[in-house]
């Protein structure tokens, strides 16, 4: 059902972009797509009207959905709830759009679903970062760059972030070489952005702004409207977002998803903060497959003993291997068993005005609940991801201590 369902939308997201004919923005990559893709669409909504990825609608289902502006039926596997949905894509086909660009973020579990959004035909491409991801299915990094970058063969113009992506895995596309133009966070003093302006944090975030003003300049925007555009950027929730916790603490949620790549760079900025104490929940970096074990032994290496006054590590990859390397780089650690506990422990150690940074994956962590039950205000959870009633029930699944209101 799910193949057909895609087919269907496929279609008629096609005959949108034909008859409407917007410019086309692709961004994808191994980590910060959604962020980029926020910044991205936040920069360009100054001058274009445009439709943007909803939340993450990454996948052969989400493009589509995202093309019309419709979210996902609350039943998934409901053909009455798709059908409505398609008969309200087929009104939306008669009348004409105003959309001149859309902006999405592309997403991939396993080779060769990068290569299945060709049919969008992009206009601009953008490829974050070539890092592990989803390593039980692509199994090295080789991998991982060619299903990333293959979406060269089929846009027009790409932009790659030579900071972040090894050139060398480019010399499969020397014939295409002409589309490709490198950014990085040079492009904020190239055009005169101070960083402190901004109100995103840490390295991935500056990443995300410095694609947004490449394509914003690719475009032709006028830099004076890129620069008031670019202070308009907010963090995603999950996504290196400052929250105010108990105590006068500071919370660093960075709780969406973790991988070896962003794991050091919050770290980088966690031990860039000056506070009287810095903590550090560390959980597991999921889907790493035969690389997981050095994984987490490299972040427990990361952990800097001089700058890091306690670690927490959550999850059974984080609890077995970072906890260990990080113990020998010189660092006190706890371990512990759901993000329930995690939080007790930290409010026990915790001083005031410490800053907290919370990191890991979905599954078996969901660090987001730690975040939540150190917050200041409580209303600001609403600031948190996956605080719907279907995560609600699946935590209360995962974990025996889990609230159940």
């Amino acid at each position: 059902m799910k193949k057909l369902i895609a087919t269907i939308l496929r279609r008629q997201a096609t005959r949108f972009i034909g008859k409407n004919k917007p410019k086309i923005i692709a961004i994808c990559g191994s980590a910060g797509k959604t962020s980029t893709t926020q910044a991205i669409a936040t920069v360009l909504e100054e001058q274009y009207k445009l439709r943007k990825t909803i939340k993450n609608y990454n996948t052969d289902l989400g493009v589509p959905c995202s093309i019309f502006n419709r979210n996902f039926p609350e039943n998934l596997y409901n053909p009455f709830a798709w059908l409505l949905i398609f008969i309200k894509n087929e009104i939306q086909l008669l009348k004409n759009s105003s959309t001149e660009i859309m902006v999405l973020e592309l997403g991939t579990d396993k080779p060769g679903e990068i290569a299945e959004f060709a049919w969008l035909k992009p206009d601009i491409a953008v490829v974050t970062c070539i890092s592990p991801e989803h390593m039980e299915f692509f199994h090295t990094i080789e991998n991982v760059a060619m299903e990333e970058l293959s979406v060269i063969k089929y846009s027009g113009k790409v932009f790659i972030n030579d900071r972040m992506v090894d050139k060398k895995y480019l010399t499969a596309y020397s014939e295409e070489a002409s589309k490709i133009t490198f950014f990085n966070d040079s492009n904020l003093a190239k055009n005169k952005i101070d960083k402190n302006t901004l109100n995103v944090i840490g390295k991935q975030s500056i990443q995300s702004i410095s694609a947004a003003i490449a394509v914003a300049s690719e475009l032709g925007m006028d830099k004076s409207l890129i620069r008031t555009a670019v202070t308009k950027v907010k963090p995603q929730p999950g996504r290196m977002n400052l929250l105010e916790g108990i105590m006068d603490t500071t919370l660093i949620d960075d709780s969406y998803n973790s991988s070896p790549i962003t794991v050091t760079a919050a770290l980088d900025y966690l031990y860039s903060c000056k506070a009287p104490q810095r903590i550090a929940l560390i959980g597991n970096m999921n889907e790493l497959g035969d690389t997981s074990r050095q994984a987490h032994i490299m972040i427990g290496e990361y952990c800097n003993p001089d700058k890091l006054d306690l670690v927490i590590t959550l999850g059974e990859d984080a609890n077995k291997y970072t906890s260990l390397s990080a113990r020998a780089s010189g660092c006190r650690v706890i371990e512990s068993d759901s993000p329930y506990q995690a939080a007790s422990l930290i409010e026990k150690e915790l001083k005031e005005g410490a800053y907290v940074l919370f990191k890991g994956s979905q599954n078996g962590v969901f660090a987001e609940e730690a975040v939540k039950m150190l917050l200041k205000n409580p209303e600001d959870s609403d600031k948190l991801v996956r605080q719907s009633v279907f995560w609600k029930i699946k935590k209360i699944q995962t974990f025996k201590d889990a609230p159940t209101k």
